[in-house]
């Protein structure tokens, strides 16, 4: 038996829906915090950011694509891995690109208060490694969501800074269409799965969501102020 690809956009969107309403989406939309203050979260991101550039050059491509699914996922990740320059434009342009020993910032990035950060990024790289296109362009679509519906708050928020910014801002978000580049709407929608594959995909999805959702979590605790904080318990 097969299912369409359409069955598993309807468990994204849900998951979509959800991930919205992660309490650190409503503290970055917060106008009473100072904007600059709001966007601190940038430097407890770089493992990511920069380790997602490496998964879509060297993990989630296909080193010699088969057919169109291969293709497809070649052409997002090859889109998708060119836009850590944003970020490091942006970590000058909000004053985050402090002076900082390098010694001091490796233990920053690898300490356990960002350990979250990391897993998303071991978490992904686990999800893609060796599936076939189907797959992956099922993880692709997870990224993707969480990207768009982060990118549009960012977005959102910035839109009236003087600050010219480049991931936070429009830029960056009219690259994350929530779907995988390179893909026609038909071919995700006429994407077929065995009983094993769906399994795999449900996986996939619920995993994905969740490692992004721990990393909000973390972000939330390191940037936040107290009146956030004691609303919002996390089981470390």
């Amino acid at each position: 038996m097969v299912y369409r690809m359409q069955k598993l956009s309807i468990l994204i969107d849900e998951k979509k829906d959800a991930f919205g309403n992660h309490p650190f989406f409503y503290y970055l939309k917060d106008s009473s915090v100072p904007l600059n203050e709001r966007l601190s979260f940038l430097p407890y991101i770089s493992h990511f950011v920069m380790t997602f550039s490496d998964i879509n050059k060297y993990v989630l491509p296909f080193e010699t694509p088969m057919n169109d699914l291969e293709l497809a996922v070649n052409t997002h990740a090859k889109e998708d891995s060119n836009h850590w320059p944003w970020f490091i434009n942006d970590l000058t342009e909000t004053g985050n690109d402090k002076n900082m020993l390098l010694s001091d910032l490796l233990k920053k990035l690898w300490s356990e208060k960002l350990h979250r950060s990391r897993m998303l990024s071991y978490s992904l790289i686990q999800l893609v490694v060796n599936q076939p296109a189907q797959l992956r362009l099922v993880a692709i679509e997870v990224m993707e969501a969480t990207g768009n519906k982060t990118f549009e708050v960012l977005t959102a928020i910035t839109a009236d800074s003087d600050v010219k910014l480049k991931y936070c801002g429009s830029l960056h978000l009219s690259h994350e269409s929530g779907h995988t580049i390179g893909s026609q709407d038909e071919l995700i929608d006429t994407l077929v799965l065995t009983n094993e594959e769906l399994e795999q995909a449900n996986n996939i999805i619920n995993s994905g969501f969740d490692s992004f959702t721990s990393f909000f979590d973390e972000l939330l605790v390191n940037v936040s102020s107290h009146r956030y904080k004691a609303s919002f318990y996390i089981n470390a």
